[in-house]
């Protein structure tokens, strides 16, 4: 018998190929303070960060203040511009996402979103996407003090999985995350989990705290996730 009892999943870099759109976005709001990141610093330093910890980090980079009124403000401005990108540019689903997600559903397992983005910009591509929006319960950064590799979300996804499913009890080990970044795999597996790291962001070097390793989703079935908590 299988010991997968839950799958959750990273969204930006894992199920949609968004982490360009979130720069741009970002810089809409960095670049009239001289504060731009360019693609070099954002991949190398900020990727893993939710937009709060991006500002937070960028504003000390540059020896700034930064107040929870203005934090507030730079980030409801930078949920504006990444839902003016999307809706101009289009975002796509990475290969084999979709198809992951419907095959399952059809499979039963239970299934989580687990993201640093807001519930704004999740809820704007889930709305653009189609077949993105299956998950049993999904938490953003909204929901959440610290963004990863804090393990605080991975935890909550944990228990709104245990809330949802009363009648069965879904220990952390035998769930899998699917993550793209170094924070990512730290935050679950800080919250003990197993962890599937796609290549999507970074090569398997960068990734090497993951459980295991794959170039993509395209060909990915439940069957291929059970293998990996066997």
């Amino acid at each position: 018998m299988s010991n997968l009892a839950a799958v959750i999943f990273d969204f930006d870099g894992v199920l949609v190929d968004s982490e360009p759109f979130h720069q741009a976005a970002i810089n809409v709001v960095l670049e009239p303070l001289g504060l731009a990141l360019s693609p070099e610093e954002y991949e190398e330093h900020y990727l893993g960060f939710d937009d709060r910890g991006v500002f937070l980090h960028r504003f000390q980079q540059a020896h700034q203040p930064l107040a929870q009124d203005r934090l507030r403000q730079l980030v409801a401005s930078k949920a504006d511009a990444f839902a003016n990108v999307i809706e101009r540019r289009g975002i796509q689903p990475f290969p084999g996402a979709v198809e992951l997600l419907a095959a399952l559903k059809v499979a039963k397992i239970p299934l989580a979103l687990c993201t640093g983005a807001t519930h704004r910009d999740v809820s704007a591509i889930l709305h653009q996407v189609k077949g993105l929006d299956v998950f049993d319960t999904i938490v953003t950064a909204d929901e959440v003090a610290a963004s990863k590799p804090d393990p605080t979300c991975y935890r909550l996804a944990l228990e709104k999985l245990w809330r949802a499913q009363p009648a069965h009890t879904i220990e952390p080990s035998q769930v899998l995350a699917i993550e793209d970044s170094p924070w990512g795999i730290e935050a679950a597996k800080g919250a003990g989990l197993r962890v599937l790291a796609v290549q999507t962001s970074y090569g398997a070097p960068r990734l090497h705290k993951a459980d295991f390793t794959t170039p993509s989703l395209a060909g990915m079935t439940p069957e291929r996730l059970r293998f990996f908590m066997d």
